[in-house]
């Protein structure tokens, strides 16, 4: 009998009593709950719709009219496909008869990179200075844009300024700021909301569309109760109405996506609308980022660092273990070995990723395995990372991304890539953010960065 390693690891994993500080927001425990999921896979038979209908009637076009008013947009529309098909189809609406330049925090998500090789988009890099030393996080102010915008003649701005917030370390920009710069110039403001969705639905309104974004991504299942892969691209009601029309919206979406999207994911989305819609929802919600506030002091008071600052969303547990004797992948692991299962880690940092599906059971677990781990490094030597600073810089830049992406490549050892120019994107998944992006040079900083973080080949483009 062959074997069936996919479907034998989740069943295992269902079976485990484990702690999910990852996504997806359902964490495994409802409310959607498909114990028999073959009965509601199916294609576009009768009166089931097409997701890329331009159409106003039918069932798929009912559902995001019902996502478009809990998330009050002019326009909102759903994929299966996650945020990437999203930003595909941000980008290829701002700039569809403009010119195809974007001004864009360097943080972006490799998707982002795709979909500028696809579309040919020349993108200008903002790198203001980064108060964190992370791959992650990009800390762009009011004046760091209005700087980077008053340098360019009226003729020659950009499409759009595209950020991403809030970042995978949970650290958010202040929207609302940017977006007042934006309408100065008259350009839209695109967001990256990947990971904010349920920010739409806290006591205070942090989601991008209510601070001014003019288009934004939400990955659905990141953190609401959804399958994986959903998603919604929302288009605001104060962005020009050239960006409004459903049909031309509908139309750049299928030029990137699948014919076949999932109605698995369809259905969640839908059953999604209903749960975030409940007041019932909006509470837990609210009681969860108060009891995560809870956890991060509980956390610190064991002796670990979190980043604790107001300008962090709530729902995400980043620990720094810069002086805890262990890099952020030994953490990750010494948790797993005791049911804790985390979204993300690097040298520095473990992420957790927290919902309102996460019970009191997964915090004292948590906290417990802490405190285990705490007591057994603090017979170890301490300050084990480095304090040198390796982070993103800007490179210099010899092609456009379309140029490097698609041309002809070779793959070399890292130490053999000084003065090369990177073909295909340097990343690390999660969190699928390009250290070296197509067309940059590899300098000493980069080649730097890439060994730590394990990188020891690159893809780069062939020399004449």
């Amino acid at each position: 009998m062959m074997r069936t390693p996919i479907y034998d690891f989740l069943t295992e994993y269902k079976i485990k009593k484990t702690a999910r500080f990852h996504m997806p927001g359902h964490k495994g425990r409802g409310p959607i709950e498909l114990s028999d999921i073959t009965p509601y896979d199916i294609t576009e038979i009768t009166n089931a719709d097409f997701l890329f209908d331009s159409s106003d009637s039918g069932i798929i076009s009912e559902s995001e009219k019902n996502a478009s008013s809990l998330f009050n947009s002019a326009l909102t529309v759903y994929s299966t496909e996650g945020s990437t098909l999203a930003i595909k189809t941000m980008l290829f609406l701002i700039t569809k008869g403009k010119n195809r330049k974007v001004l864009a925090a360097r943080n972006v998500h490799k998707a982002f990179i795709n979909a500028c090789a696809l579309i040919d988009i020349d993108v200008d890099w903002l790198y203001p200075e980064q108060s964190l030393k992370s791959i992650c996080t990009m800390k762009l102010s009011v004046s760091d844009l209005e700087k980077a915008l008053s340098a360019y003649k009226k003729d020659e701005l950009p499409s759009a300024v595209y950020i991403t917030t809030p970042d995978y370390l949970g650290n958010m920009l202040d929207v609302k700021g940017l977006s007042g710069v934006c309408k100065k110039y008259d350009i839209p403001l695109l967001v990256d909301n990947a990971h904010g969705a349920y920010l739409n639905f806290l006591k205070d309104n942090l989601h991008p569309l209510n601070l001014g974004a003019d288009m934004c991504c939400d990955s659905a299942h990141k953190t609401l109760p959804c399958l994986t892969g959903g998603a919604y691209l929302h288009i605001s009601n104060h962005a020009k109405n050239e960006f409004k029309n459903r049909a031309d919206v509908k139309e750049a979406t299928q030029i990137f996506a699948t014919t076949s999207p999932s109605y698995l994911i369809l259905e969640s989305l839908d059953l999604c609308n209903r749960i975030i819609s409940d007041k019932e929802y909006k509470d837990k919600l609210n009681k969860i980022c108060i009891r995560v506030k809870k956890l991060k002091a509980e956390i610190m008071a064991l002796g670990f660092d979190v980043i604790n600052s107001p300008d962090t969303e709530p729902l995400k547990l980043v620990l720094l273990t810069k002086n805890l004797g262990i890099d952020g992948k030994e953490l990750l692991s010494t948790l797993e070995k005791r049911g804790i299962f985390c979204e993300y880690a690097d040298i520095s940092a473990v992420v957790l990723m927290i919902s309102p599906e996460n019970n009191e059971d997964d915090f004292n677990a948590l906290l417990l395995a802490l405190k285990e781990i705490k007591s057994a490094t603090e017979t170890t030597v301490t300050d084990r990372i480095g304090d040198e600073d390796i982070f993103i810089q800007r490179t210099e830049r010899k092609l456009s991304i379309r140029e490097a992406l698609f041309s002809k490549a070779e793959t070399v050892p890292i130490d053999k890539a000084l003065g090369r120019i990177c073909a295909l994107p340097v990343s690390i998944c999660p969190p699928c953010i390009p250290l070296v992006i197509s067309g940059e040079v590899f300098d000493q900083n980069t080649i730097n960065l890439l060994k730590r973080y394990s990188i020891f080949s690159v893809n780069v483009v062939q020399c004449d």
